[in-house]
């Protein structure tokens, strides 16, 4: 029969301290560590699961964005069309800032300097991001220095989608034409002293500080 001192030897030895911290440590994770490690991978996979479907979220949000602005441009192209001038006035709605008379230092004034064009001296051209037109180019008159011109015509290239309609806006906006000339689809609007407008043919149209001629060119 085993003594009580050799009860203590038994467990005091090494072999049975070592299973007993096993044991103790194996029950130790059962109950904190492994509920602990699954309840914090529970909560890294509901995030993720929460990450992925804000990202979805704002990936349909940005769609939805993108179509909205696609529809906006198309509205205003169309309101640029079918709104190109407003009654009584020669210059297109929205490109009306700079005007015959005016200096170059106007033309600076309303358009970035990387889009205006000065290859000619006699003359500056603009790209326009416009429903209607493509480009604008406005011409000096000619005093030496650059900061004594004036600017005395502007002449508008229409875009494919509105090729064939300035005739019909211009009437619209300033009444049947009263200057023509043998040169077909060619015809004129005398606005003041000043001031007219030309439409010549379906692709473009001017505006000028002195009356158009419809004239046809020799051969």
């Amino acid at each position: 029969m085993p003594t009580p001192d050799d009860t203590k030897k038994w467990q005091d030895h090494p072999v049975v301290i070592a299973i007993g911290s096993g044991a103790a440590a194996l029950i130790f994770a059962q109950t904190v560590i492994f509920p602990t490690m699954t309840a914090s991978l529970q909560n890294e996979v509901s995030s993720a699961r929460s990450q992925t479907q804000e990202v979805a979220a704002l990936r349909e949000q940005l769609k939805k964005a993108t179509e909205d602005t696609a529809k906006a441009k198309l509205e205003l192209k169309a309101a640029q069309i079918n709104n190109v001038f407003s009654v009584g006035n020669p210059y297109p709605i929205g490109l009306s800032k700079v005007k015959i008379g005016d200096s170059p230092e106007a033309i600076l004034g309303n358009y970035p300097e990387e889009k205006v064009t000065k290859n000619v001296a006699s003359y500056w051209s603009i790209k326009l991001d416009h429903a209607t037109f493509r480009e604008v180019t406005y011409f000096f008159d000619r005093p030496k220095n650059l900061k004594d011109r004036k600017i005395r015509a502007l002449l508008f290239f229409t875009t494919e989608q509105s090729s064939g309609i300035i005739r019909d806006k211009l009437t619209e906006a300033l009444g049947n034409p009263s200057i023509f000339g043998p040169k077909p689809d060619c015809a004129g609007w005398s606005l003041g002293k000043d001031l007219f407008a030309k439409a010549d043919g379906s692709i473009s149209f001017s505006i000028v500080n002195t009356q158009p001629d419809c004239i046809v060119a020799e051969k």
